[in-house]
């Protein structure tokens, strides 16, 4: 079976050999750890056991690993001569022994390489902080160049003067013009660039008037423009301010060249960076254990088939560990792994997008579901032409970072590379190359009749027999979702629920397409009791048995009839595989529009033909990303809604075993 059987490890040891025992466990690879201490709570302290370590026990080598992280994607992010996009999302690792590395990290004075880096780097932000808030003053004080007055006037005054800068609506500065003329003895106004429907102006006015003006301003709108806390006029404080934005400049060009100069340390930060991760992984397996004063134990989870391994590990500290393997219980919460063959692993990352089967009660779809969504994306996308693109990118990029590329990325694009395939095939049963491009174009028409030659479905022509296609997946699917729910509870020993349930739906389903079969003259007239007798049975069997659970015979008998409403939901469950048709017709009608609109301007003189590839290549790649998302998202929505909700329940935990886990370095031994 795809979900692996699993164990459970219990482990009692001298500390003595703790230290070599958790390195040798990190190596194998193969047993995840159970918190021990979370799941025995407040027992602990009455067995007399305490908690291998706390949480604060690694908490700073957690923060100093986040800052050699940081300080590393800042380096990287300066390094000028850094690869492109891809080569940046699957670089190389470092091929190297644990002494190796230990060696390399110990020649580095890493820590106060990470702490310069960081405090430059925040010397950075703060200088590109003060720089945009000296631009943004400079560009105000510039506007207000005209004015001959020192700015700290406008915040001190004289002994006898005050002054505000602001602006008023034009509609409104006439009338306040009015007042200050009337109520106000002795006052200047020194107008200012402003927008056209206002007047922004500097006003300078008696100190013993103050009150006054406050009085006057409380009846406009008016805008106080907040005045930099400088001194001189403004033309004075402009080059004060081009000063200290040179200054600025100096300081960060120095910084930044100290901070390149620390490129020369970005791998061996890498090397120190994997070399803690795996102290760090190691310190935090060791809150998973009990300890006592001489000795420590610790529960985990491993596959049947890693038992040899590690009874053979084990075996090595004969005298000083005793451990057992046992058989989950059903209150385990047992992590899942899922093991198919090679070419339906790639589906896999659907069912973890959904949620991993439940050990022991949930069976993997995966397998399932696997030749479905081959034949949807297919149907979907049905243009052979655009299958040949996606095809051929994968395999490059697969080709090019087969070694780098980490297994779920791997995974996700087989997957892609799998989609592809299945569109040349569809595509090229309709004969579809990027629409009918092959038909538009003369010098190509050989090809496309060649092509057309393996021509089996043609959806713009004969839609009802694709919708009859796509329709007849659908009842397939979700008989199969059915069975597999019918095969679930065998398993687990609900023969009745299965038989009454699962089979009943099955042969009343059944029955109903007999008829409709029967109805259209499809089934002879001569079986006409028996589709009745079928359809009669079968629907008796689901009134008598689905209120099976009420001990009232009225409710039990008002429940089955209700339950065969049931096949409403079934129906709609059936025309919701319709979308294969209408997806796979939205891509060709793309595809002919985007030929169409090359073909209107390829007669166009000197510039047509430019223009009409322009066209065909900007048309069909936006088709080929728009179409492929489209069936990537329908095709997995059939899975996870049409027939996931027939038997499967996911919320499985994923097995996550202690062992070495790193980003830049791949560890030889």
């Amino acid at each position: 079976m795809p979900v692996s059987e699993m164990l459970k490890l219990r482990v009692i040891s001298h500390k003595s050999v703790k230290d070599e025992l958790i390195e040798s466990l990190q190596r194998l690879g193969v047993v995840e750890f159970i918190d021990l201490p979370s799941a025995l709570g407040d027992k602990i302290q009455k067995l007399g056991l305490s908690v291998g370590a706390e949480g604060r026990a690694y908490a700073e080598m957690e923060s100093f690993l986040n800052d050699l992280r940081l300080a590393i994607e800042y380096l990287e992010s300066i390094n000028e001569s850094k690869k492109g996009l891809m080569d940046s999302l699957f670089a190389g690792k470092f091929h190297l022994s644990r002494e190796e590395l230990e060696s390399r990290v110990k020649k580095l004075n890493y820590r106060e390489i990470v702490e310069d880096i960081r405090k430059r780097e925040r010397r950075s932000i703060e200088i590109r902080n003060k720089r945009a808030q000296l631009v943004s003053e400079r560009e105000l004080l510039r506007s207000w160049e005209s004015l001959g007055v020192p700015l700290e006037f406008f915040e001190v005054g004289t002994l006898r003067t005050l002054g505000i800068i602001g602006s008023l609506k034009n509609e409104e500065f006439q009338s306040f013009s009015r007042d200050i003329k009337e109520k106000l003895s002795l006052w200047e106004i020194i107008f200012l660039p402003s927008p056209p429907e206002e007047k922004a102006f500097a006003l300078i006015y008696l100190r013993e008037e103050s009150e006054i003006l406050q009085e006057i301003l409380r009846n406009y709108n008016f805008n106080a423009f907040t005045v930099p806390k400088r001194k001189g006029t403004p033309r004075e404080a402009i080059a004060d301010i081009e000063k200290e934005l040179e200054k600025l400049d100096s300081e960060e060009k120095e910084n930044l060249n100290k901070l390149k100069g620390y490129l020369l340390y970005l791998d061996e930060l890498k090397l120190v960076y994997d070399y803690l991760s795996i102290a760090l992984t190691k310190q935090k397996a060791d809150s998973n254990f009990l300890v006592t004063s001489k000795v420590f134990m610790f529960e985990g989870w491993l596959r049947k088939s890693d038992e040899e391994r590690v009874r053979k590990l084990l075996g090595e500290y004969k005298g000083v560990v005793a451990y057992s393997f046992e058989e989950p219980s059903p209150e385990d919460n047992v992590p899942v792994v899922v093991e198919n063959h090679p070419i339906i692993r790639p589906f896999e990352v659907l069912t973890a997008l959904y949620g991993l089967p439940i050990y022991g009660k949930d069976i993997d779809p995966t397998p399932f579901f696997a030749p479905f969504f081959f034949v949807f994306f297919g149907l979907c996308l049905t243009d052979a032409g655009y299958g040949l693109v996606i095809a051929i990118l994968v395999s490059m990029v697969l080709a090019r970072y087969r070694d780098r590329i980490p297994l779920g990325a791997k995974k996700f694009f087989l997957l892609l590379l799998l989609g592809g395939i299945s569109t040349i095939i569809f595509g090229g049963m309709e004969a579809a190359w990027f629409g009918d491009l092959f038909h538009k174009i003369s010098w190509l028409n050989s090809l496309g009749k060649l092509l057309s030659k393996a021509k089996l479905l043609d959806p713009m022509e004969n839609p009802m027999l694709v919708l009859g296609i796509s329709l007849a997946l659908g009842i397939v699917h979700i008989f199969v979702g059915l069975i597999l729910k019918a095969y679930v509870n065998i398993r687990q020993g609900n023969l009745r629920d299965a038989i009454f349930d699962q089979f009943g739906w099955l042969w009343f389903l059944s029955s109903l397409l007999l008829l409709g079969a029967f109805k259209v003259g499809k089934v002879p007239q001569s079986w006409g009791n028996f589709v009745y007798a079928m359809v009669g049975g079968s629907a008796l069997l689901l009134v008598a048995t689905q209120g099976r659970e009420e001990k009232n015979i009225i409710k039990r008998i008002l429940k089955g009839v209700f339950s065969l409403y049931d096949v409403m939901g079934y129906l709609s469950d059936v025309l919701s595989y319709s979308r294969l048709l209408a997806l796979g017709l939205g891509t060709a009608v793309i595809a002919m529009i985007v030929n169409m609109l090359a073909m209107m301007v390829i007669n166009v003189p000197f510039v047509g033909v430019i223009i009409a590839v322009v066209i065909l290549i900007i048309g069909h790649i936006l088709s080929i990303l728009v179409n492929s998302l489209g069936a990537f998202v329908h095709s997995t929505r059939l899975q996870y809604v049409e027939f996931f909700s027939k038997f499967y329940t996911g919320g499985g935990k994923a097995f996550e075993p202690f062992s070495i886990n790193t980003k830049f370095t791949r560890i030889a031994d």
